[in-house]
């Protein structure tokens, strides 16, 4: 058995080792085998009886007779997984709650670049708001990524913008020459005027599963422009810079064909 506060709890040591303890505890202890006798009673009453008989005789001060802390059984580690989409769904969201933390250490310039976080995750960030490059990656739940494109499609139909949503994954190539492209001027000044952006991180394949049938994505980096009021999809195209042989595009190209959606 385990050993704490001093006392000897093994099979062979018996009773309690009363000279490890200190003299309040020894007439806790001797007390408590006298109230087992004659109140029988379950152990928590005994203990009760023997400090209360302690405090009436003077055996021991105030502060040594206090009710100690409870000590609760340590729950076993529970490795985090993936919930289900019913179980998402059914779990209460927080407005201040932190997107899941990236498992890589976080460099100092993530840190002084990380926005406030949302209720949505690094999905979205509100209303005319970009998403930071330090957010890019962040994973999300199935009810972050649907909250956020409930939120993003009322703000474009308010502001006559277009929904643009982005399937990704940090390992693909062309996600990533992708976001640097969204980063030069004119791609940033084109996304901010004309859509409001929704990220949804595939993971390995195993994430979003939903959302990859009903929009038929198979491949990243995906761009599907949907109308905020009616949610017709207006537009959609993979961009694979990278991976593809003559498939590499400019900054101009990319903003040419956001303006034309």
């Amino acid at each position: 058995m385990r050993q704490g506060c001093g006392r000897d709890l093994t099979p062979s040591a018996g009773r309690v080792n009363l000279a490890k303890e200190p003299p309040f505890f020894c007439n806790i202890m001797i007390l408590k085998d006298y109230a087992a006798l004659c109140y029988p009673a379950t152990g928590a009453v005994q203990v009760k009886i023997a400090k209360t008989v302690c405090l009436l005789l003077g055996f021991c001060s105030l502060p040594g007779c206090a009710t100690p802390a409870k000590e609760h059984p340590v729950e076993p580690t529970v490795p985090v997984s993936v919930a289900s989409p019913a179980a998402v769904a059914l779990a209460p969201t927080s407005a201040s709650a932190p997107a899941a933390a990236p498992a890589r250490p976080v460099e100092p310039t993530a840190l002084a670049s990380a926005a406030p976080d949302s209720k949505t995750g690094s999905a979205y960030f509100g209303c005319g708001e970009p998403i930071p490059v330090a957010r890019l990656w962040d994973e999300t739940t199935e009810s972050q990524v649907f909250e956020a494109i409930s939120a993003a499609k009322a703000c474009a139909a308010e502001h006559g913008r277009r929904l643009l949503l982005e399937f990704v994954a940090p390992w693909c190539e062309d996600c990533q020459e992708m976001a640097k492209l969204d980063e030069t001027a004119l791609v940033a000044a084109t996304l901010k005027e004309r859509f409001e952006r929704v990220r949804v991180n595939v993971g390995k394949w195993d994430r979003h599963e939903g959302l990859r049938k009903t929009f038929d994505v198979h491949a990243l980096a995906t761009y599907i422009v949907i109308d905020a009021k009616t949610s017709k999809e207006l537009a959609k195209t993979t961009l694979e810079p990278i991976t593809k042989k003559g498939q590499k595009i400019s900054a101009e190209q990319w903003a040419t064909w956001l303006n034309a959606h």
